[in-house]
């Protein structure tokens, strides 16, 4: 049996000298054409970069205007512009907001405090403040709302607390004890007496302050018409009267007693 012939295998043919100097042309072709893109495209963020950064440059503008709105006359915005006078004249995009607006917050009349830019050279201030209606407990104020707020160093000036009534009472009774001063105001108003404050104590027992300093006591229960029993008789007894008054207690079933400043004399005692 006769062996089976090996197949001769044929030997790559070496390339050229020529063929390489081609190979390695088309070779070279191709990185120079990625080369070249890439330097293009380098190019061009260059000039984007640059053309940005110009851009930026313009944008920074100092802070020349600040605008107040919900300014009044005892948050003005002649306050706000002085509490802001640090930025001005600093780039607007580098102002930090929140560190402006902690700044107005500061101050214990404010509610509110909107800070934003208004490009070139402006920042516009929102700011809202409390509405008091009273002084509660000698150093605190009652807010229209409902809220107490403490008043800080840096709000006076900004209202005329003196002029607001004195409530006093026990913590969270501030609303009802307004109340209870609306609903008895009017009725002293009525002959003439104004009231200046009202005070409650633990026990729920009311006092009146009236101008000049006279207190009436109307105890826990029935005090309408323990008022109505004093302002019956006022206008023929007390009427003129009531700048010698310390005190009128009407927490008696019938009648009330009068504490005297300084005591009449005798014969107007008999009398």
């Amino acid at each position: 049996m006769a062996a089976a012939a090996r197949p001769v295998q044929a030997r790559p043919k070496t390339p050229t000298l020529r063929e390489q100097w081609d190979a390695f042309a088309q070779m070279a072709v191709r990185l120079l054409a990625v080369l070249f893109n890439w330097a293009i495209t380098f190019a061009l963020l260059g000039l984007l970069g640059l053309a940005g950064w110009g851009f930026w440059q313009k944008l920074q503008v100092p802070v020349t205007h600040i605008v107040v709105q919900g300014a009044t006359p005892e948050a003005s915005a002649h306050w706000v512009r002085q509490e802001l006078s640090r930025v001005k004249g600093e780039d607007i995009w580098r102002v930090d907001l929140a560190d402006v607006q902690a700044q107005l917050l500061k101050n214990t009349w404010l509610t509110h405090a909107d800070v934003r830019r208004v490009w070139p050279d402006t920042l516009v201030v929102e700011i809202a403040i409390h509405h008091p209606i009273a002084r509660w407990q000698g150093d605190q104020l009652l807010d229209s709302d409902g809220s107490v707020f403490q008043p800080n160093g840096m709000s006076r000036g900004l209202v005329n607390t003196e002029a607001l009534p004195n409530l006093s009472g026990p913590d969270g009774r501030q609303w009802a004890v307004w109340e209870r001063y609306l609903s008895l105001k009017p009725a002293l108003a009525a002959q003439g007496l104004e009231m200046t404050g009202l005070i409650e104590n633990s026990r729920g027992s009311l006092d009146v302050m009236l101008q000049g300093g006279t207190k009436i006591r109307l105890g826990t229960e029935q005090i309408e018409s323990r008022l109505q029993r004093l302002l019956d008789v006022y206008p023929k007894t007390l009427a003129g009267k009531f700048d010698q008054i310390a005190v009128i207690d009407l927490r008696y079933t019938n009648g009330f007693s009068v504490q005297w400043r300084n005591p009449p004399a005798a014969a107007e005692k008999k009398k």
